[in-house]
């Protein structure tokens, strides 16, 4: 009896998390804090952008989707899921379908200021509660020649990526400044996790893995 009270109390102190993405970027960032958390992608198709629907509400929108979808399958512990879109002037700029799509994107980002929002959902099963926030960060290309968008493409690294780019890879060769926070432009603000964790009454150091 006193084993099985203990192991109650540790599991009420450590909650079971499932990150519902399939992002390998979001999936290192968690391992590296030293989360243990089991990874269910959602598999939904991400919609279209509403009339008049803003790029953070879409975010945030598209974010509890894939988190109420990941839902069905566990009734208990917390879902954490994440949607990250590009945004230059009103426009989103979502993962491309081809190269040529891509080649455009990254055309359009050349030279100029673009956004990086990213909408994040912590869905308590057990209590049937969600919480959301977005962090947003400013990017800014140089200038680019076709020579070195051409060679960009080559490498493949646009695939399945928002916007076609992935700063942490040979992108960085072309961002030349930054504003804001940079694990948001890579997929997974940490810091506004971190305080969602706190809001929600889950504290994120008391999940992680020290030592």
């Amino acid at each position: 009896m006193k084993d099985s009270g203990h192991a109650k109390r540790r599991n009420k102190a450590r909650p079971i998390w499932v990150l519902a993405s399939a992002s390998p970027r979001r999936q290192a960032i968690l391992d590296r804090l030293g989360l243990r958390f089991h990874v269910d992608p959602s598999g939904i198709q991400e919609p279209g952008r509403r009339p008049h629907e803003t790029p953070v509400a879409y975010a945030l929108r598209v974010a509890g989707l894939k988190a109420q979808e990941a839902a069905k399958k566990h009734k208990a512990g917390l879902i954490l899921s994440a949607d990250t879109i590009v945004v230059l002037g009103n426009r989103i700029l979502l993962k491309p379908e081809s190269r040529v799509e891509a080649r455009r994107m990254i055309e359009s980002l050349s030279g100029r200021w673009h956004e990086v929002i990213t909408g994040i959902c912590l869905w308590d099963s057990s209590a049937g509660r969600a919480w959301n926030a977005t962090s947003r960060t400013r990017v800014h290309f140089r200038r680019l020649s076709p020579a070195e968008i051409e060679w960009y493409l080559r490498t493949g690294e646009y695939r399945d990526k928002a916007g076609a780019y992935g700063v942490q890879g040979y992108a960085s060769l072309f961002i030349d400044r930054l504003e804001g926070c940079y694990f948001n432009v890579v997929g997974f603000p940490i810091a506004v996790f971190e305080k969602l964790c706190r809001k929600s009454g889950n504290p994120l150091l008391r999940a992680l893995t020290v030592g």
